[in-house]
């Protein structure tokens, strides 16, 4: 429906800045003519759109003007409250700025209060990371300005970065930034830091800019990816008893269901013959040995070897404790 599209117009002209017709017409999937034909409708309509041409032009908002909500559906409306106010966004400060949007939300477009989704995102029995400075990095992104971040080693003089992006990965908060060169002039590379280890961090008056084309939802999917691959992994062909299978996802977590999918079927006795991943020998050894006799290592010699070992250690400090 045009009506849709020209809303969606609007509200990616007052998100975007100023764009192109060409960077719209790709974003709404029509033609550049259409993206004139809605602009001028939208300043019929009284929205003050300004056209500039030339190098360095293009379509914009006039300056302090906000779109008014009136023009959502009331199910757009319902998607915008369905989750009330995250506690990231507590943890971030903006509870107040949400809920304030969402009053508006509710009165303008009619629709009930009150969230139907809540997200618990932490996993079961894991602490809740302490982050003292996630507000200071949080406030540099809304305004676009550089950080000065005190980061491990403790030793090491306060580092420059240019903050991209914020991304709580199962409760835990990452800063995406890009690290500025001693001198102040350029940026290097991309890099992730730990928000939990940052120590200290200051908001600086110079801006920072942003690469372009950097979208923060690809770049950590990129990046995680390219994490994961790069942890060492020690494959652990191992049999395992009903009674260890059933406590599987409580003690591996997520990596138990690839793990039960690709094992074999169960033998005469229950037991079924499957393959874990591990960073190395002893983290193997330190989440098997909890399992007793309910699982036997098969492969690689040295787990099994390790394992047996340390067996042989506990046994040794509860008899001489009796």
């Amino acid at each position: 429906m045009r009506a849709d599209r020209l809303l969606s117009l609007a509200l990616l002209l007052q998100a975007r800045g100023a764009a192109t017709a060409r960077v719209l017409a790709g974003e709404l999937g029509v033609s550049v003519r259409t993206v004139y034909r809605d602009l001028a409708a939208l300043g019929a309509a009284g929205v003050p759109v300004v056209t500039e041409a030339g190098p360095g032009g293009g379509c914009r908002l006039m300056d302090g003007y906000r779109f008014p909500l009136r023009g959502l559906r009331p199910d757009e409306a319902e998607a915008l409250l369905i989750l009330g106010v995250p506690v990231v966004l507590r943890e971030l400060g903006l509870a107040g700025a949400l809920t304030a949007a969402h009053r508006q939300i509710q009165v303008t477009a009619g629709v009930g209060s009150g969230a139907l989704v809540h997200l618990d995102m932490p996993r079961w029995f894991g602490g809740q990371e302490e982050v003292p400075c996630l507000r200071d990095l949080a406030r540099a992104l809304r305004l676009s300005r550089k950080l000065a971040i005190s980061y491990p080693p403790p030793d090491r003089a306060p580092r420059v970065v240019g903050p991209l992006g914020l991304v709580n990965k199962a409760g835990a908060w990452y800063l995406v930034a890009h690290c500025v060169a001693h001198s102040g002039a350029g940026a290097g590379d991309i890099r992730v830091f730990r928000a939990g280890r940052v120590s200290a961090a200051r908001v600086l008056a110079e801006p920072a800019g942003r690469p372009d084309g950097f979208e923060l939802a690809a770049f950590w999917a990129r990046w995680s990816a390219e994490f994961e691959a790069s942890r060492p992994r020690l494959e652990v062909r191992l049999a395992a008893s009903p009674g260890a299978l059933a406590a599987w996802g409580e003690v591996f977590g997520a990596a138990a269901a690839p793990a039960l999918e690709a094992a074999g079927p169960p033998g005469q006795d229950g037991w079924r013959v499957l393959t874990l991943s591990f960073e190395h020998e002893r983290a193997a050894v330190h989440r098997l040995a909890g399992f007793g006799d309910q699982v036997e290592v098969l492969d690689p010699p040295s787990v099994r070897t390790e394992l047996l070992a340390t067996a042989r250690e506990i046994l040794g400090r509860y008899q001489s404790g009796g």
